[in-house]
């Protein structure tokens, strides 16, 4: 198995698609064969880190993960292909939705235990990071071993414009505007 450490450097989901996924999309029980064939391929792997799913830290388990492509101008998210990653590795990728749930379903501590595998993984790699991962882990105080936050793009398409691009179909956000997706999320 060959290991992808750079998915680790994939920004948050933009928030328009929020909620827009192949498992909303396809529904659970084809998502779960899916997924299932996405574990074997790595032969039960995370492809991020490379640890067994029975050695995995916190659950020994794996979960999938889309990697995409992101073109902020036009407001396109394709999706490459569905990875395989240990628990510690995902929740790394989303670091927008586990600073939104520090002290509901993850302590400080998980939090920055998560930050710092992820990191360690990165700079082993010699990779950069999300701006946003990095900007939350110097804020709680755990080691980026000296891994920077790359450049981002500021030209965003309007909210309306962003579409999930998958097998071939786009599909819109579920919240009309931002200040729907608020009222959901904050």
């Amino acid at each position: 198995m060959k290991k992808k450490p750079e998915i680790l450097m994939h920004p948050n989901i933009p928030k328009p698609l929020h909620e827009v996924n192949p498992r909303s999309i396809m529904g659970q029980d084809k998502w779960d064969i899916l997924r299932q064939e996405v574990y074997k391929s790595t032969d039960y792997h995370c492809i991020a880190c490379g640890v067994p799913k029975s050695e995995a830290k916190l659950h020994q388990w794996l979960e999938a993960h889309e990697y995409y492509d992101i073109d902020y101008k036009k407001g396109r998210v394709k999706i490459k292909s569905i990875e395989p990653l240990c628990h510690y590795c995902h929740n790394f990728i989303h670091s927008g939705r586990m600073a939104m749930i520090i002290g509901k379903e993850k302590t400080e501590e998980e939090v920055i235990e998560i930050l710092e595998h992820g990191f360690k993984v990165l700079a082993d790699s010699k990779l950069e990071c999300f701006s946003f991962t990095w900007h939350l882990a110097t804020k709680l105080g755990a080691k980026t071993y000296n891994v920077e936050p790359y450049k981002q793009t500021s030209d965003f398409a309007d909210w309306d414009k962003w579409r999930l691009v998958w097998e071939g179909k786009e599909y819109p956000p579920k919240f009309k505007t931002y200040e729907e997706w608020q009222e959901r999320y904050q």
